[in-house]
């Protein structure tokens, strides 16, 4: 008796996290397409550039020094929340960028496009949900040793759920990263402001 309320048990439990996991929504993480979808949103360098090997101008292809995370919210894009590598289910996340310096701007080396695997979204059960793909060259977006970055913000009406394929991004355009001021400019840029206020109360 009390072998078969404790399986009976079980299985319930068994039952719900399969019901919560396939409640999630989910996307496929890359911004190229081999299929049917008009997928194609390469992330170019947005200024002129000597770096990683590329010697190119605005437009050139970001390679594979760059690595791609996901923001996502479900609050029409009030607030964001960073997907983590625990969160997204797919051991390709963060995800980094193809082979290829891109400088020849040769499509078949894949230099400016990511490839990674299918990533949950938590807590998604259905609706729009907005996304900012961030692309960086350090360790994270916003660390000391990222010298290049970029993000894109887009909304999509619905994502797949379920057992359902992951839906593929769509309203994502190309974007670009461009070089990270260095901290002492924003540190001159708050002393000349500072000196601007003073010389202004002065008058």
């Amino acid at each position: 008796m009390k072998k078969s309320v404790i399986g009976s048990l079980l299985g319930a439990a068994s039952l719900a996290i399969a019901a919560s996991s396939y409640g999630q929504g989910s996307v496929q993480f890359q911004n190229y397409n081999f299929g049917a979808t008009s997928l194609n949103s390469p992330v170019t360098f947005g200024t002129t550039v000597n770096f990683g090997g590329v010697n190119g101008v605005t437009g050139t292809r970001i390679g594979k020094e760059f690595t791609a995370d996901l923001m996502f919210s479900l609050d029409g894009g009030n607030t964001f929340s960073l997907l983590t590598a625990a969160q997204s289910g797919s051991s390709a996340y963060p995800t980094p960028f193809a082979f290829g310096a891109g400088n020849d701007g040769d499509a078949a080396n894949f230099a400016g496009y990511f490839f990674g695997n299918s990533v949950t979204i938590p807590g998604y059960t259905s609706g729009a949900v907005s996304f900012t793909i961030e692309v960086f060259n350090g360790t994270s977006f916003s660390a000391l040793n990222t010298t290049w970055n970029g993000k894109t913000t887009f909304t999509m009406p619905s994502i797949a759920t379920g057992t359902a394929q992951p839906s593929d991004f769509t309203g994502l355009n190309s974007f670009t990263v461009n070089p990270v001021p260095e901290p002492t400019v924003f540190a001159l840029a708050g002393i000349g402001a500072a000196a601007l206020m003073v010389v202004r109360r002065k008058k």
